[in-house]
């Protein structure tokens, strides 16, 4: 390919003709411009987190699969998959979700970041209510995130999940 060439700024491909990305089938909509191949691969080059660095998602990400994608979760995904079944989500929870004593209070919802790369949102339901036990609270994995910009502290939370996994962010 061409490094002048125009790709899908999440994995790197053409992206076709339509809205969607014919590799990955990321929505490209709200994208204003398309990277090129170079900048695209510049971008996304796996670089070695150094100490206080600033920590990037694709960083992180080329760090966990080279040391086996430890402490990847299974996590519930809120929408059901054919026929109402459970699907599931792979990766890591970035943010917890934060919940008020008061149930009625609400919630502030956490980050889950698939394997994949894809952040979402980690919202939370209640399950059991009205039984002999109790509810208790279950966290799903919600909506795909498609402004990463607004998430506030992120590289310092995937520092903290390298480090929570046995990978320093030192030299």
């Amino acid at each position: 390919m061409e490094p002048g060439a125009r790709v899908c700024p999440f994995c790197g491909e053409p992206p076709g003709q339509g809205v969607f990305c014919a590799s990955c089938g990321r929505n490209l909509a709200s994208v204003e411009q398309l990277p090129t191949r170079r900048e695209w691969e510049l971008a996304s080059a796996p670089v070695p987190p150094q100490a206080g660095a600033r920590i990037t998602l694709p960083a992180f990400l080329a760090a966990m699969h080279a040391a086996g994608d430890p402490g990847a979760a299974k996590v519930t995904r809120a929408e059901p998959g054919f026929l109402g079944r459970a699907r599931h989500a792979h990766g890591w929870v970035v943010r917890a979700i934060e919940r008020d004593p008061d149930p009625k209070a609400g919630y502030e919802p956490g980050l889950f970041v698939s394997v994949e790369g894809q952040l979402h949102r980690l919202t939370s339901k209640a399950r059991g209510v009205g039984t002999r036990d109790g509810h208790r609270y279950v966290d799903l994995v919600g909506p795909e995130v498609t402004d990463p910009a607004h998430e506030g502290p992120l590289p310092g939370e995937l520092a903290a999940v390298l480090r929570a996994n046995g990978l320093d962010t030192s030299p």
